[in-house]
């Protein structure tokens, strides 16, 4: 059989469209750092989570599934593998033994249709991709926790609230109105509302059917916006979560002494006392002599307090000396009256 040039530039067409027509196969990195799973708050049906704090990529998978023998359960992501994700649990695509939940860029979701008291294995895995090709990264940490059961919480809690004073410490209050079989409450700190820690914990009541009221202050001055839950634990170790609280510590002022105007030339005088705010004071005038013109009591109800300083009529001009007294060192402040 002879073969023409004709049949060889049919060929060669034939195999360079066939080429063309292949995908282009990118190379896609998978991300350098996994990301990790916090439990938010747990009911008896949902479970709302955090995840991928600390992962670098620029998506994320979070996948879940049931743990009939408390043991982990397979759930690592596949390369080159997209998966559509649904908030309900069992409508997502399968992964692993389980299910997918959320895929995006976001680091939190509620998920959905879980069953009363069965504990959930939950992972993350952070991914890359150029729309055709991903690269997952599956080595971040996950976590495993019970939904509540379905019964009565055996803590009824009427309200869960915290406050700071002026040294910036917090002490969180909260109110039961009733307590079934409750062993104690465990106040779990934050900074930056994902990762709890254990910071406190109160003993409760076991069995009451009154309202009872607690407290709990934080040692901890808080530096920095902090936020807390309440981890209310039951006699078989059970424990059901709070909302959160979040608190944020008073900015420092620093404290300063100004008159307005100084001098005066005639005009009504008038004192700024800045970072004072909440505190007893003693105002004092003296003249070039030492001799007290003016005494007064005063408690700044303000950062940033303007007030008249109340000068005696016909005060003669010159210059005098106002000190403020309180709980740090004295500050002083020259005024100079003219005619």
């Amino acid at each position: 059989m002879r073969f023409s040039f004709t049949h060889l530039a049919l060929w060669l067409a034939g195999l360079f469209t066939g080429l063309a027509s292949q995908p282009a196969c990118a190379q896609v990195a998978a991300p350098s750092q996994g990301g990790g799973v916090d439990i938010v708050e747990v009911t008896a049906t949902t479970m709302k989570v955090s995840f991928g704090i600390n992962g670098t990529g620029e998506g994320r998978v979070l996948a879940i599934a049931a743990m009939p023998d408390r043991a982990p359960v397979p759930l690592a992501a596949s390369d080159g593998q997209f998966y559509n994700a649904s908030p309900v649990y069992g409508q997502g695509s399968a992964l692993g033994k389980g299910y997918a939940v959320y895929n995006g860029k976001d680091r939190s979701t509620t998920i959905t249709g879980l069953q009363p008291g069965t504990y959930y294995y939950i992972t993350n895995a952070e991914y890359n991709t150029d729309g055709s090709t991903i690269t997952y990264n599956t080595r971040g940490t996950s976590v495993s926790t019970p939904t509540a059961k379905a019964a009565p919480l055996p803590v009824e809690l009427i309200t869960f609230s915290g406050a700071i004073d002026t040294r910036n410490q917090a002490t969180l209050r909260w109110a039961t109105a009733t307590e079934r079989n409750s062993s104690y409450f465990a106040l779990e700190r934050s900074t930056d509302g994902s990762t709890f820690v254990e910071a406190g914990r109160v003993a409760a009541a076991h069995t009451s059917s009154q309202a009872l009221a607690y407290q709990w202050p934080d040692p901890q001055t808080l530096t920095q916006p902090t936020y807390y839950r309440l981890r209310q634990v039951d006699l078989s170790g059970d424990f059901y979560y709070s909302s959160i609280v979040a608190l944020a510590p008073k900015l420092a002022v620093a404290r300063q002494l100004d008159l307005y105007p100084n001098p005066s030339a005639g005009r009504p005088v008038q004192l700024l006392l800045t970072g004072y705010d909440g505190e007893a004071l003693t105002l004092q005038l003296v003249d070039g002599l030492g001799r007290s013109i003016l005494s007064q009591q005063l408690a700044p109800a303000t950062a940033h307090y303007l007030v008249p300083l109340a000068l005696p009529p016909g005060l003669a001009a010159g210059t005098y000396v106002l000190t403020v007294s309180g709980s740090s060192t004295p500050a002083r402040k020259r005024l100079t009256l003219s005619e």
